[in-house]
């Protein structure tokens, strides 16, 4: 095995001019590859901290209410008996938080939006509240009665700044439309997406003022855990528990609080039905986004292939022709079949692993140089729910790289290596 290895390296050594250019080929391909996985989680990262930190919690407690089978309204309509189950199974670390949700239209003067609405606590999610990036004003302030806090791009539609005041319209579950004029403390920075969807912050007691709910009514119950938490495990545990003590519970769906309005909003219940999700259900409707990068890496993924594999059956396939005299001395000398398949194989496979580890590496070093430091455009910072290229290489995919195109040229040596071995050794000697 070492002397085919001293022969391979040799071989690539000899023909370097070749072999160089083939090597900045795969080099190239191997760190496109690695920067759109990079891009691909850094986009899932930042969309998943932008859902957890307007949206949803890693996982939630929440439900929908019927006053009568026409009026729903996704509230707890009393969350202390809820609450009472949900804290004691409660994983160590997680944290519970109170949060309101519903949809508003905000108006000021003649300029008009609507927008989902987020109730918090900002006195008890001092921490959550860091995670929010304020472009003026401070959350805090959501403590004071009738207040409230726009995303940037209400209010720049809106026209208006930190100090002026908004009417926020919603219909009530009794059918009633309700307003409620606040103050606008402070504007958060763009968000992406969820700047649109969940545009409009306020304190939870604002919000039960607004859609006229009793104290003990909650939008739903989040739970905090972090990225580690098996968070379907969770979900399906809280739901059974639930369900033994006696609510009713929804089924599992795919969907976001939203989506399910309408259809049960058509079905003949009244009363109160808990629904428990998790942060990948409330962004469902985001998915599009990291779908489309996911496809797009796959896509990259197999051009990468292609080019390695076209590239090094080329290349071995001129080498073997040039070196037939070469392969026929070989074969005089006592080398037999399996080795010289052996010698073109570990050719392609040196040139592919060290070509793309070079290329992971300098991926890598391009991910960490640009990471944050390059503004996006608006259109593109709205997709990728971050003001900068957000990239996050993994290690995992970064060895996943290096392995995929090691394999290909692997392959790809195969043919050109088995037509190699194929050449009698007196026709080789004699030919050219």
């Amino acid at each position: 095995m070492l002397a085919l290895l001293h022969l391979a390296l040799r071989n690539l050594f000899l023909h370097r001019e070749r072999g160089l250019l083939l090597f900045s080929v795969i080099a190239g391909s191997s760190a496109l590859l690695v920067g759109m996985m990079a891009l691909k989680t850094g986009v899932a990262s930042a969309q998943r901290e932008a859902v957890t930190t307007l949206l949803s919690g890693d996982v939630n407690v929440g439900g929908f209410f019927k006053a009568h089978p026409d009026a729903i309204s996704p509230v707890l309509g009393d969350a202390r008996p809820v609450r009472a189950v949900v804290e004691p199974l409660l994983p160590a670390g997680c944290q519970l938080r109170e949060r309101g949700r519903g949809s508003a239209t905000a108006k000021a003067g003649l300029q008009r939006t609507r927008s989902y609405l987020v109730g918090l606590d900002a006195s008890r999610e001092r921490d959550s509240l860091r995670l929010f990036k304020v472009k003026e004003g401070s959350l805090e302030a959501l403590d004071e009665p009738r207040t409230v806090a726009l995303s940037s791009q209400l209010a720049a539609r809106l026209r208006v700044k930190v100090g002026d005041m908004t009417t926020l319209f919603t219909r009530t579950l009794g059918g009633k439309r309700n307003a409620l004029d606040a103050e606008v403390v402070a504007i958060t920075d763009r968000a992406g997406l969820m700047g649109e969807t969940a545009g409009i912050l306020v304190s939870n007691a604002t919000l039960r003022e607004l859609n006229g709910f009793r104290p003990e009514a909650v939008g739903v119950l989040q739970l905090t855990c972090g990225r580690d938490t098996d968070v379907d495990a969770l979900a399906s545990h809280l739901r059974e528990s639930l369900r033994q003590a006696g609510f009713e519970v929804l089924p599992a769906l795919h969907q976001a609080f939203d989506d399910k309005t309408g259809p049960l909003l058509r079905e003949g219940w009244a009363g109160q039905r808990l629904d428990v999700t998790t942060w990948e259900d409330e962004g469902a409707f985001l998915s599009f986004v990291t779908d489309g990068l996911a496809a797009l890496t796959v896509l990259v993924g197999l051009v990468v292939l292609a080019v390695v594999i076209v590239g090094l059956f080329v290349s071995l396939s001129v080498a073997v022709r040039e070196r037939t005299r070469e392969i026929g001395m070989l074969r005089a000398m006592g080398m037999q079949r399996p080795s010289v398949v052996g010698m073109f194989v570990l050719e392609g496979l040196l040139l592919g692993l060290t070509a793309s580890t070079t290329g992971v590496c300098v991926a890598a070093a391009l991910c960490k140089v640009l990471q944050g430091s390059v503004v996006l455009p608006e259109v593109v910072s709205s997709l990728f729910f971050s003001g900068t290229l957000p990239l996050e290489l993994q290690p995992v995919e970064a060895l996943f790289a290096v392995l995929l195109v090691t394999l290909a040229a692997g392959v790809a040596s195969i043919l050109p290596a088995a037509r190699a071995a194929a050449l009698a050794p007196r026709s080789a000697m004699e030919s050219l």
